[in-house]
C-alpha cells in the first residue's frame, strides 16, 4: 500500500503504534463501519465510476456500440465535459494563492514571517503548486478530493512532514456524513489491493497472518475499473485487500490497520489541530453534497447534455449516410444491395425495364436532419454555460470591450460560487494542518531558505539553540511558541480592514491628495521587515534632501542681504543729497524716500515667500513620488516572489 503514512515495521515516529488490543475498536466493528458505507453509498460509487468514463470520453455502453454497428451507425464522442473540467482546473491554477501567516497580535508579527517562510518551504517540498489542481480535478469529476498528511523519518534525525493525493476510488467515509468538509464525519479512510511482499513490510511481525489471508478481503472494495488491470498484471495473484482506517472515540482521532482477516496495528493519533485537540490525517472536500447525502461533480449536471450531443450527431451522420427508399414489393430482386447502391456518392441502381425506378424521400430526410441538427446546437449551447461561461477561459469575446469581458467572466466566477468556496477552505484546513504539524513535529534545529526582493538566497534558522541576554542557553524562533493565524492571501481582495484602509488612502494619494508615505507604507500588506527597510530609504532620502538643500539657502540668504545693503546705500545717498539741496526740497526728497523703502520692503518679502513655497512644494512632491514609488512597487510584486 503506497504512500499510507506508516514506516515499515511500525515505527513509533507516527506516535503510538501497536499490534495490541489498545481499547480501539474491534475488527469486526471496523470491518462493519466498512460494509456499511459500501452499501449505503452504492448509487454514489456508481455514480462516481460514471462520471470518470464521462471525463475520460468513455460515453458508450457496450450495448449501445453493438446496436450501432448492428444498424451501420457510425459511433461518435465530442468530449464536451472533458474540456469542460479542464477548463475549471485552469481556472483554479490561474487563481492559485499562497499561504500567509498573519500575527494574532503586533508582538507576534516576526513569528507570523516564520510562519508564512515555513510554510511555503513545505509546500515547495512536496510539490503543492503541482498536487493542488488534481485535488481540485478529483474534487470536479468524482465530487470529493483531498489529501493525506504524512510523517516520515528526515535524513537529519528530524520528522519530516508530507502530505499526498487521496485516490477517491479508495476513499470511504461515514456516510452520515453531510458537511462539504466531513467534519461530521466519525470515521474515514482507504482500502487498496496491495502485493503480499509489501503488506508484510509494513507488519512484519505478522508475516505468518498476511500469507494466511492473501485474497481476503475482496468485500472491502468499491470495485474501480483499474482494479481489473491491476489483477491482470499480477504474476502470482498474490494479493491483500489493506485498509487505513480513522475513527472516533472518545472525542480523540484513532487510527488501524488491518486486512480482511487480522489487525496489522494500531494506535491514536499522532496529529493535532491548533487548539490541541486530536486530529485525523485526511483532509477532504466536496463539491457538491445533495438532497440524500450524495456527494457529487459537475459531470452528473452535464452528462443529459452530452449523451443529447452524441446521440444526435451519430444520428445525424446516420441520416446523411443514407437515403430512404420507396419502392414497389417485389420490383427488385435483391433489396440490400439497393440500399448501398443508393447510399453511395457514385452509386449504380439497376432496375428492370418492366419495374419502375424507386422514389427517395429526400424531402423527409432534410427536415428530419435539419431537427437534429437545431437540437444539437441547443444541447452544445447547453452544456457551454453550465457552470460558467465561454468568456471566463477567453472564448467569444473577439467583439466584446474589456468592460463586457470583465463583467461575463465575473458572471461566470459566480456560478461557480459554491465549487471555489469549498476548494479554497479545503486550501486553508491544509495549511493550517501543516502548520500544526510542524509546530508539533519539527523539534531538532533546521534552516528555511528565502529569497527577498533581489531574488537572493537568505536562510534563517528555527529552533536554534542559543545563549540569552542572560546568559542561558534559549531557543530562537521556536516554532512551538509561536501563535499566528493562517489565512490566505486572495491577491487583490481585502483581508482586513488595514488592507481596505490601505486601499482607499492609495486611491486618494493617486489623486493628489496629501497623504504622508509613512501612513501609506504602515498599512500596506507588506511584511513587517520590508516596512521597516522602507521607512528607512524615506527617512535616508529626506537626510539627502535636506543635505542638497542647506547650500542653496545659503546661496539665497547671501543674496537677501545683498539686497539690503544696496537698499541701505541708497537710502543713505538719498539723505546726502536731501541735505545738500536744503530745506527747499526737504519735504519732496522725504516723500520720495520713504516710497521707495517702502516698495523695496513689498519686493523683497514677495520674493523670500516664493522661494520658500517653492521649496516646500518641492519637499512634499519628492516625498510623495518616494512613498509612491515604494508602495506600488511592494503591491505590484508577485506573492511568490517572496520565498
Amino acid at each position: 500500500m503506497n504512500q499510507t503514512g506508516y514506516s515499515q515495521g511500525n515505527s513509533a515516529a507516527q506516535g503510538v503504534t501497536t499490534s495490541e488490543p489498545s481499547g480501539g475498536l474491534t475488527h469486526a466493528q471496523l470491518k462493519k463501519q466498512y460494509t456499511g458505507y459500501l452499501d449505503l453509498k452504492n448509487d454514489e460509487i456508481k455514480e462516481q465510476q460514471e462520471s470518470r468514463r464521462y471525463y475520460h470520453g468513455a460515453q458508450w455502453t457496450d450495448k449501445q456500440v453493438k446496436a450501432f454497428n448492428a444498424r451501420k451507425q457510425p459511433v461518435v464522442t465530442y468530449n464536451r465535459i472533458g474540456r469542460k473540467i479542464n477548463a475549471v482546473v485552469g481556472l483554479l491554477e490561474k487563481q492559485r494563492t499562497d499561504p500567509k501567516g498573519f500575527p494574532r497580535t503586533p508582538k507576534h508579527e516576526d513569528g507570523a514571517e516564520i510562519a508564512t517562510a515555513v510554510l511555503r518551504y513545505v509546500c515547495d517540498e512536496q510539490e503543492w503548486p503541482a498536487k493542488s489542481p488534481l485535488a481540485g480535478l478529483n474534487g470536479a469529476v468524482d465530487g470529493l478530493g483531498g489529501i493525506e498528511l504524512i510523517l516520515e523519518q528526515g535524513d537529519k534525525g528530524d520528522i519530516e512532514v508530507g502530505f499526498e493525493l487521496v485516490d477517491p476510488s479508495s476513499f470511504f467515509y461515514d456516510p452520515r456524513s453531510l458537511q462539504m468538509d466531513f467534519s461530521d464525519a466519525r470515521y474515514m479512510g482507504v482500502a487498496k489491493w496491495a502485493d503480499i511482499d509489501a503488506a508484510v513490510e509494513l507488519a512484519p511481525d505478522k508475516e505468518a497472518e498476511i500469507r494466511a489471508s492473501v485474497e481476503s478481503g475482496s468485500e472491502l472494495t468499491t470495485n474501480p475499473d483499474h482494479e481489473q488491470k491491476w489483477f491482470s498484471l499480477s504474476d502470482d495473484g498474490k494479493k491483500v485487500r489493506i485498509v487505513d482506517h480513522w475513527y472516533l472515540q472518545g472525542g480523540k482521532w484513532r487510527w488501524c490497520l488491518y486486512t480482511g482477516s487480522i489487525i496489522l496495528s494500531e494506535g491514536e493519533s499522532y496529529l493535532t489541530d491548533e487548539k490541541k485537540k486530536s486530529a485525523c490525517k485526511y483532509i477532504m472536500y466536496s463539491a457538491n453534497v445533495d438532497h440524500d447525502g450524495d456527494r457529487y461533480g459537475f459531470v452528473r449536471n452535464m452528462r443529459s447534455s452530452q449523451d443529447e450531443i452524441n446521440q444526435r450527431r451519430s444520428k445525424g451522420l446516420h441520416i446523411l449516410n443514407s437515403r430512404r427508399i420507396i419502392i414497389e414489393k417485389g420490383a427488385y430482386d435483391d433489396v440490400e444491395s439497393l440500399r448501398k447502391e443508393a447510399a453511395r456518392p457514385d452509386g449504380v441502381i439497376v432496375y428492370n425495364p418492366q419495374s419502375q425506378p424507386p422514389a427517395f424521400d429526400d424531402n423527409g430526410k432534410g427536415q428530419e436532419l435539419t431537427g437534429q441538427l437545431k437540437f444539437l446546437e441547443d444541447a452544445k449551447a447547453e452544456i457551454e454555460n453550465y457552470g460558467f461561461n465561454p468568456a471566463l477561459v477567453g472564448s467569444g469575446v473577439q467583439d466584446m470591450s474589456g468592460r463586457a469581458i470583465q463583467l461575463q467572466q465575473q458572471a461566470g466566477i459566480a456560478e461557480l460560487g459554491p465549487y471555489l468556496l469549498a476548494f479554497k477552505g479545503w486550501k486553508l484546513r491544509v495549511y493550517r494542518a501543516i502548520w500544526n504539524a510542524v509546530q508539533t513535529h519539527w523539534t531538532a534545529e533546521r534552516w528555511i531558505r528565502v529569497t527577498d526582493d533581489q531574488q537572493v538566497s537568505q536562510f534563517f534558522a528555527v529552533n536554534q539553540l542559543q545563549v540569552g541576554p542572560n546568559g542561558m542557553p534559549t531557543l530562537s524562533n521556536a516554532l512551538g511558541s509561536l501563535d499566528v493565524d493562517i489565512i490566505i492571501d486572495e491577491g487583490p481582495d481585502t483581508i482586513n480592514m488595514q488592507a481596505d484602509a490601505y486601499d482607499t488612502l492609495s486611491i486618494m494619494a493617486q489623486k493628489g491628495q496629501q497623504v504622508p508615505p509613512e501612513v501609506i507604507i504602515e498599512l500596506s500588506p507588506l511584511a513587517g521587515s520590508q516596512k521597516k527597510k522602507i521607512t528607512g530609504m524615506l527617512q535616508q532620502a529626506k537626510q539627502q534632501a535636506m543635505q542638497t538643500q542647506g547650500p542653496a539657502m545659503q546661496v539665497e540668504m547671501q543674496a537677501q542681504q545683498a539686497d539690503t545693503a544696496k537698499t541701505v546705500a541708497e537710502t543713505n545717498k538719498i539723505v546726502v543729497e536731501t541735505q545738500q539741496i536744503g530745506s527747499t526740497g526737504q519735504v519732496e526728497q522725504q516723500t520720495r524716500m520713504m516710497d521707495l523703502a517702502g516698495k523695496q520692503q513689498d519686493r523683497q518679502f514677495q520674493e523670500t515667500k516664493g522661494v520658500m513655497d517653492l521649496r516646500l512644494k518641492g519637499m512634499d512632491i519628492t516625498k510623495a513620488q518616494i512613498g509612491l514609488e515604494a508602495a506600488r512597487a511592494a503591491a505590484s510584486r508577485p506573492q511568490g516572489e517572496a520565498r
